[in-house]
C-alpha cells in the first residue's frame, strides 16, 4: 500500500489486501466465504451513529469491532458506502483495519502490517521513490483512471489501484 502525501512524503505499508463483493441484508453485512466452497460470512451490522458502526460475527459471542467513517457520508440511501477504519488485536498487537465499500457492491479489506515513511519526487512522467528498507528507484509512471503503473528501466511493471 502506498499513500502519497504533500511535501514529497509517501507512506509504505506491506499488509493484507482483499478485494471482495459485499451486500447489506437488514442488519447483516454479507461477505464472501472465508474458504473455497464455504458459507458466506455474515457480520451483524450495528449503527452506533451516522459515522460509527460495530461489526460482530453472527456466530461469535465477542463484542465485535468498531469502525469510524472517514470523510463525509456520500449517499444517504447507502450509508455503508465509504471508507471505515477500526482496529483488531492480532497476536497481541493492535492492528489498523480498513474497509472500503463502493456503491457497486465492490469492497476492499486492508490490514497494514507495518507503516514506514519514505519520499518521492516527480519529474513529468518519472517518479523517484525512496521507500524504507529498499533501494531508491527511478521509474516511469502512468495514471489511467484509478490505476497507477510504475515501469522500471528493465520494463517490469507494478500496478496500484486507487481507493
Amino acid at each position: 500500500m502506498l499513500e502519497f502525501r504533500a511535501g514529497g512524503v509517501v507512506d509504505f505499508s506491506p499488509g493484507a489486501i482483499v478485494e471482495l463483493r459485499y451486500r447489506v441484508e437488514g442488519d447483516q453485512l454479507v461477505l464472501p466465504p472465508a474458504t473455497i466452497g464455504g458459507p458466506e460470512q455474515r457480520e451483524t451490522l450495528t449503527w452506533l451513529n451516522d459515522d460509527r458502526i460495530r461489526l460482530r460475527s453472527a456466530t461469535a459471542a465477542d463484542p465485535g469491532e468498531e469502525f469510524a467513517r472517514q470523510g463525509a457520508r456520500a449517499n444517504a440511501a447507502e450509508p455503508i458506502v465509504g471508507e471505515w477504519i477500526g482496529s483488531r488485536d492480532m497476536a497481541g498487537r493492535k492492528m489498523k483495519v480498513m474497509y472500503f465499500f463502493a456503491p457497486s457492491g465492490e469492497g476492499l479489506f486492508l490490514i497494514p502490517f507495518v507503516t514506514g515513511s519514505g519520499s518521492y519526487a516527480l519529474d513529468h512522467d518519472t517518479i523517484h521513490l525512496a521507500l524504507p528498507n529498499r533501494a531508491p528507484a527511478d521509474m516511469t509512471m502512468k495514471i489511467e483512471g484509478d490505476v497507477l503503473t510504475f515501469t522500471t528501466s528493465d520494463a517490469h511493471e507494478t500496478r496500484f489501484k486507487r481507493y
